[in-house]
């Protein structure tokens, strides 16, 4: 294989993602570059999206795309989004490695070349951030005081006027407040774009609350947190590797289904709340921070691993793959093949069916894509009677 990779992103999370292996593969010599086509034709291919197409590159390898990706369906993610159709696959923690060997026995679940826990690439950024001057350079630029503790607010989705509630239940605890944003896509997302636009002025010329923009590293914002509040996004994994408490609010809703649910988050690593005792929970843990804080840190150092080192990692697997050698870290082993079902394995193939000929057939071929949305819209008339 020629030392070429390229990593697929659709927003600038995924890019921050895979920058710090971007910056170690071309350390080691190797052409990088990233790319929003997802039928990018590629030597080494990256990979972290929910839906992908692997059959573009020559060799690939996929990530997850978030640490408590598709949790309402654990420990089996793999059906919905089989890892069968990469080469390589990377996990972040001890809790995914236990959901892919539970669910390693079905064919979808294992990469050609297999699966290997390497840590969160993101994490690699924390040893830079986690210092007495980056914390003091963050204030001085926002213009926060640093006697006081520092709260920060990272939503999965911004709607039903949740940054609202958030700036009003804490900043009378006499805080530092932080936004920071999900950086949505505002073709994909219009409605999402305009609820954080809309809170934006409400909220960007308060004293002591600091907007960041939602392109935004969330590990900056973290590093210079005390606490995170949330409902079931990912930053809240993020935040407890370094150190930081994080808080779900229980009944703020997530508006990815109508009508819109209630956040699935029952992590060990969270504490919950609800919208009225927002405030509250937010006191409780600045007053007793020390005990607090001490938790967090102790279930990072058992659930987290190579905090730091993912990237060398990731990249002593692709070397080894390049130059055609055994891959020198060991990799997870599965259990026992098992045959799946009919009906189940005849849903699963329908469904991944489905998604490509929505994702990439239509896409790529008019007369296909022609085609699919009149048989849809025969299904939508015959289902309305």
């Amino acid at each position: 294989m020629k030392k070429d990779i390229t990593f697929i992103y659709s927003d600038s999370a995924e890019k921050a993602l895979y920058q710090p292996i971007y910056e170690e593969a071309e350390k080691r010599g190797y052409k990088v570059r990233m790319t929003e086509n997802p039928f990018e034709k590629c030597e080494i291919g990256f990979y972290c999206q929910h839906i992908n197409h692997p059959q573009y590159s020559k060799f690939s390898l996929i990530m997850l795309h978030d640490i408590i990706q598709q949790y309402s369906n654990w420990p089996d993610i793999w059906f919905r989004e089989p890892w069968s159709k990469y080469d390589i696959g990377i996990l972040p923690s001890d809790q995914w490695q236990d959901n892919w060997v539970k669910s390693s026995a079905f064919f979808y679940s294992n990469p050609r070349k297999g699966v290997f826990k390497a840590g969160w690439p993101k994490a690699d950024a924390i040893q830079k951030l986690i210092n007495v001057d980056y914390r003091r350079e963050f204030y001085l630029k926002h213009s926060l005081n640093p006697d006081k503790r520092t709260v920060l607010y990272a939503p999965a989705w911004e709607n039903d006027n949740k940054e609202d509630d958030f700036v009003k239940a804490v900043l009378p605890l006499n805080v530092n407040l932080i936004i920071k944003q999900w950086d949505a896509n505002p073709e994909k997302f219009p409605t999402q774009v305009e609820n954080v636009r809309k809170m934006k002025q409400i909220h960007e010329n308060i004293p002591g609350v600091v907007i960041l923009p939602p392109e935004t590293n969330i590990f900056v914002a973290i590093a210079a947190s005390d606490i995170l509040v949330s409902e079931e996004s990912s930053t809240m994994c993020e935040a407890t590797m370094m150190g930081i408490p994080a808080v779900s609010v229980s009944d703020w809703l997530i508006p990815d289904v109508t009508p819109s649910r209630l956040p699935k988050c029952d992590y060990d690593f969270v504490y919950m709340t609800t919208r009225g005792e927002l405030g509250n929970t937010i006191r409780q843990i600045i007053t007793n921070y020390g005990e607090y804080k001490r938790k967090t840190e102790e279930f990072c150092k058992k659930n987290f691993c190579n905090i730091g080192m993912t990237s060398s990692i990731i990249m002593d697997i692709v070397d080894d793959c390049v130059m055609g050698r055994a891959i020198r870290k060991e990799s997870i082993q599965p259990l026992p093949h098992k045959r799946l079902g009919f009906r189940r394995f005849l849903k699963f193939k329908v469904g991944q069916f489905r998604r490509e000929a929505v994702t990439n057939y239509s896409v790529n071929n008019k007369l296909f894509g022609f085609m699919w949305k009149g048989l849809s819209k025969v299904k939508r008339k015959i289902l309305r009677q």
